[in-house]
C-alpha cells in the first residue's frame, strides 16, 4: 500500500465546513477535538488548526485557521 492510502486510512470525519466569517473556516463538528488540533481535508491535505470551538455543547462549531472550499468534511488522524 501506498503511504497516502494509509494516510487516507488513518483519518476520523469530525465535521464539514460551512463557510467562511471573518477569515476563519466555520465548521460544524460532530466529535470533539480539542483547540489546535490540525484538521484535514479526505485525501489527507492539511486545511489549518482549530482555532476556536462555539455554540451549543451537543453539537459546536469550529472556527479554523485554514484555507478550504466549504461544504469539505473534515477530518483528524
Amino acid at each position: 500500500m501506498s503511504i497516502l492510502v494509509d494516510m487516507a486510512e488513518s483519518l476520523k470525519k469530525i465535521g464539514v465546513i460551512l463557510g467562511v466569517r471573518e477569515g476563519k473556516l466555520i465548521a460544524r463538528l460532530q466529535k470533539e477535538v480539542p483547540l489546535s488540533t490540525k484538521v484535514y481535508n479526505k485525501e489527507g491535505k492539511t486545511i489549518g488548526k482549530v482555532a476556536r470551538i462555539f455554540g451549543p455543547v451537543r453539537q459546536p462549531y469550529a472556527a479554523i485557521d485554514g484555507k478550504a472550499d466549504s461544504a469539505v468534511e473534515i477530518y483528524v488522524r
